[in-house]
C-alpha cells in the first residue's frame, strides 16, 4: 500500500486557499487488513504563512479508498516576496510523500532587472539579448539608449546587427507604475570574429584505456558559435560531428582495433566564420592482455616432467618490447637458463 498524490507542487494566492487530493493504492497493510489508516499532513519546512486549513488528519477505511482533500491557506504578510514551504504526508508503515507549496504574493512590487547583459558583439553577426525584470504587476520595457538599428520587442527581446567595430551604449527601462523604475545600462563592445578555442576533455593525457569502448570528447568555445569537430586517432580521421557546440563527443568509440601501447588523439574544431583550430593533442595507452613471459627452447626435444631445465627462455619470443621489459631483464632471463644447464651438467 502507498500514498497517491495528484500534485507534487501547488501555488496558493496570498490571502487565499488551494487544495489537492490524497488517495491510497495497493493492498491493505499486513497485520491490519480491516483497520483504519490515518494520514497526517503538516508543514515541515519553509514559510510559516503557509498552513493546513483542512485535512491535517485524514482517516481512510481500507475497504473504501476514495480520495480525500487537503486545503492549504496563505496568510497575508508585509513583504513582497513569494514564500515557499514543504508539506509532508505520513502514515504508519507507509513511505512519506511531500508537496512543495508556493505563496503567490499579491502586493505591488517595483521592477528589478534580473538580466546579466552580454557585453560582447561581433561585426555583421546578429546580436540578441532577452532582458527580464521582476515586478508586480508585470513591467513594460522601453529602449532609452541604443545605436541605430537596435530594437526591443514587448517581451523584452533586444536585437541588433552591428555593421562596424567600436563601442555603443545601451539602456533599457522597465516600469509598472511602482516607483522607482528599473534601468539596465551597459556598454556593448563590437569586435571581429575570433577563432575558437578547444580542449580534449576525455580521455585525459596519459590515461590508460581498456575494454571495447571509450569516451572521446572535446569542448569548443567561440564568441559566436562552433559548428564542427573532426576527431583523429594517430593522424587518421575517426569521425566528423556537425552542429553547435560547445561539447562534441564520441561516447561509443570502439578501441578494439587499436594495438596495445600509446596513441595520439587530436580534435580540430571550426567556428561559424570558418576558423579552424586544433585542440592540444593527448597521448593515451591501450591495455591488452599479453602472452606469457616467453617460450621454452629445449634443443628441439620434448620437455619431460622433472626436467630441471636446459630450458632457455628466448627473449625474442615474447612481446617484451610492447610490455615495457628492459633489455637487462632479457639478459637476466637468459642467464637463469644457462645456470640451470650448468647445474645439470
Amino acid at each position: 500500500m502507498h500514498l497517491v498524490l495528484y500534485v507534487s507542487s501547488l501555488r496558493v494566492v496570498e490571502g487565499g486557499t488551494a487544495s489537492f487530493s490524497v488517495a491510497l493504492a495497493g493492498y491493505p497493510l499486513s497485520g491490519n487488513p480491516g483497520g483504519l489508516l490515518t494520514v497526517t499532513v503538516e508543514r515541515t519546512d519553509g514559510d510559516v504563512d503557509l498552513s493546513v486549513r483542512e485535512g491535517a488528519s485524514l482517516t481512510f477505511d481500507p475497504a473504501i479508498w476514495e480520495p480525500q482533500e487537503v486545503v492549504l491557506s496563505a496568510a497575508k504578510d508585509a513583504d513582497g516576496e513569494d514564500g515557499t514551504a514543504t508539506f509532508t504526508l505520513s502514515a504508519p508503515g507507509l513511505e512519506s510523500r511531500t508537496v512543495i507549496v508556493t505563496e503567490a504574493d499579491q502586493d505591488p512590487l517595483a521592477p528589478v532587472f534580473t538580466t546579466v547583459p552580454v557585453t560582447q558583439a561581433v561585426v555583421d553577426v546578429p546580436y540578441r539579448l532577452g532582458v527580464h525584470a521582476r515586478g508586480r504587476p508585470a513591467p513594460a520595457y522601453v529602449l532609452r539608449t541604443a545605436p541605430p538599428g537596435m530594437s526591443l520587442d514587448a517581451l523584452g527581446t533586444l536585437t541588433w546587427t552591428p555593421s562596424q567595430l567600436g563601442e555603443v551604449d545601451v539602456a533599457v527601462v522597465a516600469s509598472n507604475g511602482q516607483q522607482p523604475d528599473a534601468e539596465l545600462s551597459f556598454r556593448l563592445v563590437v569586435g571581429r570574429d575570433q577563432p575558437p578555442s578547444a580542449r580534449i576533455i576525455a580521455p585525459l593525457q596519459d590515461e590508460r584505456l581498456s575494454g571495447p569502448l571509450a569516451d572521446f570528447s572535446c569542448e569548443c568555445i567561440d564568441d559566436v558559435g562552433c559548428v564542427r569537430a573532426l576527431f583523429r586517432v594517430d593522424g587518421v580521421p575517426l569521425v566528423t560531428q556537425e552542429g553547435p557546440g560547445p561539447v562534441y563527443s564520441v561516447s561509443d568509440w570502439d578501441i578494439t582495433g587499436l594495438a596495445p601501447g600509446g596513441h595520439v588523439l587530436q580534435v580540430f574544431v571550426t567556428d561559424s566564420a570558418g576558423h579552424e583550430v586544433e585542440a592540444k593533442a593527448v597521448t593515451v595507452y591501450v591495455d591488452r592482455p599479453g602472452p606469457d613471459a616467453g617460450t621454452a627452447v629445449d634443443g628441439g626435444r620434448p620437455i619431460e616432467v622433472g626436467d630441471e631445465g636446459d630450458d632457455i627462455i628466448d627473449p625474442w619470443s615474447c612481446d617484451c618490447a610492447t610490455t615495457g621489459l628492459a633489455p637487462a631483464v632479457w639478459v637476466g632471463l637468459g642467464l637463469l637458463g644457462l645456470r640451470a644447464r650448468r647445474r645439470r651438467a
